[in-house]
């Protein structure tokens, strides 16, 4: 028996005749559309995996920040400074003064290229600490750039640690600051949250402020001053002075800010009572 060679096409006869098979336009376009149909169940699927492994990222980077955290504070026997502020102090040693350093904007920032300069980061008394990798100060879900490029940073610490801004600025001198690790004592450290990703049109030096109830306010004092993100599909990542992480959900739309390259948010001030009272309660508390 021959065998058929390959390039030859593939016939039947009928009554003699012989006719080509191969599909037709009609089933041509069912198989199409079969198959967008299949694309479009998939997308949405891969979508929520690619927040979702954003979302793991963000934890790791927050918990490798804390591990710094932690380190420099065995080290110091303080916690890392957190003055907040535009200007950028050289130490002694060549280092800025602080756990971060410049402004950053949607324009230059301030010193001019803070948006972009990674010194600003690892050239910091806290840089060493984080074996000098900058990806740990931004959030994987943070992709929005300036007019220079990609900002460097996405993360911000609680005001109410490293430093007396809070206190000696903003006017909180009954809420406990944290200067040093034996200082977590209430809320707790489980409970204390030292970095958050922040909203990118919140953002500008390291320290994020917070509205706080007072003796006339409390407990419904909640605007905001700076702003969380929700890249995480209205979600927010935070760490916390025990080490640990998570990825918070919010619940008030004011909360979850749409991003207008504008400073500050078009969130700034607005009432979100059931996230700041969140936040508020694991941001301090009172002496």
């Amino acid at each position: 028996m021959k065998r058929r060679k390959s390039n030859e096409s593939i016939t039947r006869k009928t009554n003699g005749l012989r006719f080509e098979t191969a599909f037709t336009l009609i089933e041509l376009l069912v198989v199409i559309a079969i198959i967008a149909i299949l694309a479009a169940m998939l997308l949405p699927a891969l979508s929520k995996a690619k927040t979702k492994a954003e979302g793991i990222s963000c934890i790791n980077n927050e918990k490798q920040l804390m591990l710094a955290f932690a380190m420099y504070s065995t080290d110091t026997g303080k916690l890392v400074a957190n003055p907040g502020g535009a200007s950028a102090i050289l130490g002694p040693d060549g280092l800025y003064t602080m756990w971060v350093a410049g402004w950053l904007d949607w324009n230059f920032g301030v010193p001019a290229g803070a948006n972009t300069n990674m010194p600003y980061l690892l050239q910091t008394i806290f840089g060493n600490y984080t074996a000098k990798t900058p990806g740990v100060y931004k959030c994987p879900a943070d992709k929005i750039p300036c007019p220079l490029g990609p900002r460097v940073r996405s993360i911000s610490m609680n005001g109410f640690i490293g430093g007396t801004t809070e206190k000696d600025l903003y006017g909180y001198s009954t809420y406990r600051l944290f200067l040093k690790e034996t200082d977590f004592t209430a809320p707790g450290p489980a409970k204390t949250w030292v970095f958050v990703d922040e909203h990118p049109d919140s953002i500008n030096d390291g320290l994020f402020a917070m509205h706080m109830p007072t003796s006339t306010s409390w407990p419904t004092y909640t605007t905001w001053e700076d702003i969380p993100a929700s890249y995480h599909n209205g979600a927010c990542g935070f760490s916390f002075a025990d080490g640990h992480a998570e990825i918070h959900k919010w619940r008030d739309a004011n909360t979850i800010a749409p991003i207008v390259k504008t400073h500050p948010s078009t969130a700034t001030g607005k009432t979100s009572p059931n996230d700041s009272a969140w936040i508020i309660e694991r941001t301090s508390a009172p002496n």
